[in-house]
C-alpha cells in the first residue's frame, strides 16, 4: 500500500461557501526506491486532476491500494470536492475502505485512550504544530512570513513564479503530517471515526439559515428579560445600578443558604450556575435567567442574525470526539440550544426546501440492553424492547405493583399518579445505568423537576434493580474492568474496540453503551450523507443533513419529495444503527417541519404520507 500525505492551501474562509477556492495541493510520499520522502506540489488544474485523481482512484477502488492522510483532512476533502464534484463519490467510497487517515482524529483517540485528551486539548489543541512537536520534537515555523493567510494572492500566479518560501511552507505542512503519522503507530478505530468526521464537516460547510422576523422578535424578548431582571436584581442588592453582579452579596447569600458551601480555586464561595440552583432561592435563580438572557443576546444573536442573509448561513463546528466518544459543536453550540421560547423556531430551511427532524426513540437504553444481552444470556431489558413496550412504563408498573396494560390504561386516562410514576421511572431508567447513588440521583431528578426524598430515592434504586436484574452483574461487569488499575481504569468500546483510558467507575459504566450510541448514530450520519451528495438513485439525493444532536439528525429536504425523503433518512437511521444493536430494534420519530420545532411530532394524513408539523393552537 502506498501511503500519501496531502494539504492544501487555499484562498481564506468566506462564510457561506462550501469550500473556499484551491490554490494549490502538496503532497509527501516515501519512495520505494530511495526509502527517503518524496515532496512536491501542484497547481495547474491538469497536474491536480493528475496527481490526486490518482490516489483518489487508488483509494476508493482497492483494499490495499493507497491511504491518503492528511491532518483535519475532511477540510482539504471539502476543497477537493469543491474543486472537483465527481470526486466526491470516491471520497465516499475511499473513507468506506478505510483508505483516509487522519492525524488529528488519531491523535485525539491516542489521548483518549491514555486518558490526557482534555489536558491535551486545553494545553495546545490538536494543531499540526503541537503534534510535530509532541512527536518530532521540531517547531514549525507559522509566523516567519504568514503563508497561510496569503495564497489567494498567488491564484492567478503560475508556479514558476511564486516565492521558494510560499513552495516551502505548502510542502512542508504534508512532509510532517507524514511523518507525524508514521510517529503514531497504530490506532484502533481511526478510520472509522475520520469518516465520521468527514460528514460532520460537509454538514457544517452546508450551513443552516434563519428566520429574520424571528429573530428580530427573539432579540428584543431577550433585551426585554435583561432589561426586567436588571431591575428586579438591583433591588435585591444582587446587583448593582450599572448591570454588574454584586459578588459580594451573592456570596454571602449563598453562603448563608448553604450547609456545606462549594469553594473556588481561590478559597472563594462559589456562585456559579449549579451553586447557586442548589439553594434554590428565588433572587439568586434570577441571576441565573440573567445570565441566560445575556447569553441570548451576545451570543446566539449574533450567529441567527447571520443566517438570515441565505448567502451567510451560520456554519458551526462540529466535533467528532470527545473522551465518551459522542461529538460536540461549538460557535454556535447546535446540539445544546437554549431552552428558551423561540430560540429554535428562529432556525428555517431555505426557500423550496423543508426540514425533516429523525431521532432514535430511547437509543442509549436501547445500547445499553445490546450490551447486556452480549454480556449475559437474559437480559430483560432487552426483551421488553422485543415486546414493544415502554421502558419507562414498564418500569412504572413495577413501582405501583401493577401488570403493564394496567399502567397504559392509566397513562392513557392521564392520571396525575401515574403520570409522575413515569416521570421517575423515565428519570431512573436515564440516571441510574451511569452508576450514581442515592444522593447523587436526588440532584440528579430536581433537573427533571422532582423532589424526591432520601428515603424515596433510595427505595426507587432498590426497585431499579428488581426491574432490571441485569444491571447488578453489569455493573460488577464494569467494575472487574478497571480494577487493579488503580482508581481509574481503562476499558474497550463494543464493536468499535475504541480504548478508553483514565476512566472512573461510572465514566466506565455511561463509556460502554454511550459510546455505542454515538459510534452508530455517527455512522448513520456517514450513510444518510453519502446518499445525499452522491447516489443519484436515492430519494436523499439532494437533501442535506444541516445538524445532528447526539441522537438526531435534522435534514433538509427539496419540497417536491421531502415526505418520501424524511421516511427514507428514519429507514437508513434505522438499519444503520441496527448493525450496532443486532439484539434490539431500533424505532425512530420523524417530523416534516417549516421550521425547527422542540416538540415536532410525527404527523401523517390518512393515506399514511408525512404531513407538515405544525403545533396544536394554544
Amino acid at each position: 500500500m502506498i501511503t500519501v500525505a496531502i494539504d492544501t492551501e487555499t484562498e481564506l474562509i468566506r462564510p457561506g461557501c462550501l469550500a473556499p477556492k484551491l490554490v494549490c495541493l502538496s503532497w509527501a510520499f516515501v519512495s520505494e526506491t530511495t526509502g527517503s520522502i518524496v515532496s512536491g506540489v501542484a497547481k495547474d488544474p491538469e497536474d491536480i486532476e493528475r496527481t490526486f485523481g490518482q490516489w483518489l482512484n487508488g483509494a476508493a477502488n482497492y483494499t490495499n491500494g493507497v491511504r491518503i492522510i492528511g491532518h483535519n483532512i475532511a477540510y482539504d476533502m471539502a476543497v477537493l470536492g469543491s474543486y472537483n464534484p465527481a470526486w466526491l463519490h470516491l471520497m465516499f467510497k475511499a473513507y468506506e475502505r478505510g483508505n483516509i487517515n487522519d492525524t488529528k482524529i488519531r491523535q485525539q483517540l491516542i489521548d483518549i485512550a491514555d486518558g490526557s485528551f482534555w489536558k491535551n486539548k486545553k494545553r495546545g489543541g490538536y494543531s499540526l504544530k503541537s503534534l510535530a512537536e509532541k512527536h518530532l520534537k521540531i517547531e514549525i515555523d507559522k509566523g516567519a512570513d504568514t503563508w497561510r493567510l496569503r495564497y489567494g494572492e498567488l491564484l492567478h500566479v503560475d508556479l514558476d513564479d511564486w516565492p521558494d518560501e510560499a513552495k516551502e511552507y505548502a510542502i512542508k505542512d504534508a512532509e510532517v503530517t507524514y511523518e507525524v503519522f508514521c510517529s503514531q503507530g497504530t490506532v484502533t478505530n481511526s478510520k472509522e471515526q475520520t469518516a465520521n468526521a468527514w460528514a460532520l464537516h460537509l454538514m457544517s460547510c452546508w450551513g443552516v439559515t434563519t428566520d429574520k422576523p424571528r429573530v428580530d422578535k427573539f432579540t428584543q424578548e431577550a433585551i426585554d428579560s435583561m432589561a426586567v431582571l436588571r431591575e428586579k436584581l438591583s433591588r435585591t442588592g444582587l446587583m448593582r445600578v450599572d448591570g454588574t453582579k454584586n459578588l459580594k452579596a451573592i456570596r454571602e447569600r449563598v453562603a448563608g443558604l448553604s450547609k456545606n458551601p462549594k469553594l473556588t480555586n481561590k478559597g472563594n464561595i462559589a456562585t456559579d450556575e449549579a451553586a447557586i440552583k442548589a439553594t434554590g432561592d428565588k433572587d439568586l435563580l434570577m441571576l441565573v435567567d440573567f445570565s441566560k438572557a445575556q447569553k441570548l443576546d451576545s451570543v446566539w444573536s449574533r450567529y441567527l442574525i447571520q443566517g438570515t442573509d441565505t448567502n451567510t448561513p451560520i456554519q458551526a463546528s462540529f466535533h467528532c470526539l470527545v473522551e465518551s466518544g459522542r461529538t460536540s459543536c461549538s460557535k454556535p453550540n447546535l446540539q445544546n440550544p437554549h431552552r428558551a421560547t423561540g430560540l429554535r423556531e428562529c432556525f428555517v430551511p431555505r426557500k423550496g426546501y423543508l426540514f425533516a427532524a429523525c431521532d432514535y426513540s430511547t437509543l442509549e437504553l436501547c445500547t445499553l440492553a445490546q450490551v447486556n444481552s452480549w454480556l449475559f444470556k437474559d437480559c430483560s431489558m432487552a426483551q421488553r424492547l422485543r415486546d414493544g413496550a415502554d421502558l419507562h412504563l414498564h418500569f412504572a408498573s413495577v413501582l405501583l405493583g401493577i401488570s403493564y396494560e394496567e399502567a397504559l390504561e392509566l397513562l392513557k386516562a392521564r392520571d396525575p399518579k401515574m403520570k409522575r410514576t413515569r416521570q421517575m421511572a423515565k428519570v431512573a431508567n436515564f440516571g441510574y445505568p451511569g452508576g450514581m447513588g442515592a444522593e447523587a440521583f436526588r440532584s440528579y431528578a430536581k433537573g427533571y423537576g422532582l423532589e424526591i426524598s432520601e428515603r424515596e430515592a433510595k427505595d426507587l434504586r432498590d426497585n431499579w434493580f428488581t426491574a432490571w436484574p441485569e444491571m447488578e452483574p453489569y455493573f460488577n461487569f464494569v467494575n472487574s474492568q478497571i480494577q487493579g488499575r488503580g482508581f481509574n481504569g481503562e476499558i474497550r468500546q463494543f464493536v468499535t474496540d475504541r480504548v478508553r483510558g483514565d476512566v472512573s467507575f461510572t465514566q466506565a459504566c455511561n463509556s460502554y453503551f454511550q459510546g455505542l450510541a454515538a459510534d452508530g448514530a455517527k455512522h448513520a450520519l456517514f450513510q444518510v450523507s453519502k446518499r445525499c451528495y452522491t447516489d443519484p438513485d436515492s430519494v436523499l439525493y439532494g437533501s442535506r443533513p444541516i445538524m445532528f444532536i447526539h441522537d438526531e439528525i435534522v435534514m433538509e429536504c427539496p419540497e417536491d419529495k421531502a415526505p418520501e425523503a424524511s421516511d427514507e433518512l428514519a429507514r437508513v437511521m434505522r438499519d444503520t444503527m441496527q448493525l450496532f444493536t443486532p439484539d434490539v430494534p431500533i424505532k425512530t420519530d420523524v417530523a416534516l417541519m417549516d421550521r425547527w420545532y422542540k416538540d415536532a411530532e410525527e404527523t401523517r394524513s390518512s393515506s399514511g404520507k408525512l404531513q407538515v408539523w405544525q403545533p396544536s393552537p394554544q
